[in-house]
């Protein structure tokens, strides 16, 4: 069987892997999340007027609860542990 290459996929950038990995630690070490919650990293384009193109998006996931979600006006690579901690401290998770 060949594999599927979806056309319309984005292209990976590089480092985009490693700083979405760096990202999803690092939320797991600031909030001490154990290994049962999922924290998903997406990177996508806003379409608020009065915001940048990008914004990072990241969702805590915990099952049996709403999900948890903090936006970032950064591109991942650009999202710093001090932007996270930011964000989470400000209560925008």
């Amino acid at each position: 069987m060949s594999g599927f290459v979806n056309p319309l996929a984005r292209r990976q950038k590089p480092g985009y892997p490693e700083a979405v990995a760096a990202l999803k630690a690092e939320t797991r070490r600031l909030l001490d999340l154990s290994d049962d919650v999922a924290v998903s990293v997406t990177e996508l384009t806003c379409r608020d007027l009065d915001c940048p193109d990008i914004e990072t998006v990241i969702g805590i996931l915990v099952a049996g609860t709403a999900p948890r979600i903090a936006k970032i006006h950064k591109t991942v690579p650009e999202v710093t542990p001090a932007d996270l901690a930011a964000a989470f401290a400000a209560g925008k998770l």
